[in-house]
């Protein structure tokens, strides 16, 4: 996502988010420009200025400030709390999905050293 600051805990998170809108929203149109953003086909900065996201934001948007409105100030700093622990968590799950990829490309190139070595029974002639 183009608006995530080279983040990819909130690139991630902004992705699920817009999977959830496009499934809750019934105008194939904004489903088609949600595909779009996910795909990486068009970015989320632009797509944003346009008036079918506008559109299709509008009452979300409309109730969050509701919501975020009655909230005392103890419970905002708790949901921005919240928030970063999550984005925390996801860091994490995105840095150990990282570690779990470099040791399955250390296991295949070791895998391939051993083919190359000249080491196995069938190089050997037996």
């Amino acid at each position: 996502m183009d608006v995530a600051g080279g983040d990819p805990a909130l690139s991630r998170h902004l992705r699920d988010s817009l999977k959830v809108l496009r499934d809750a929203s019934d105008n194939p149109e904004f489903q088609r420009l949600a595909d779009d953003i996910i795909a990486g086909r068009q970015g989320l900065r632009a797509a944003a200025t346009s008036d079918l996201f506008a559109q299709a934001m509008a009452p979300h948007v409309g109730q969050f400030v509701e919501r975020y409105e009655q909230l005392s100030e103890e419970e905002r700093e708790e949901l921005a709390r919240q928030g970063e622990r999550q984005l925390a968590e996801q860091r994490e799950v995105i840095a150990e999905e990282r570690r779990e990829a470099e040791r399955r490309a250390r296991r295949r190139d070791d895998d391939d050293d051993d083919d190359e070595g000249g080491g196995g029974f069938l190089q050997r002639g037996w």
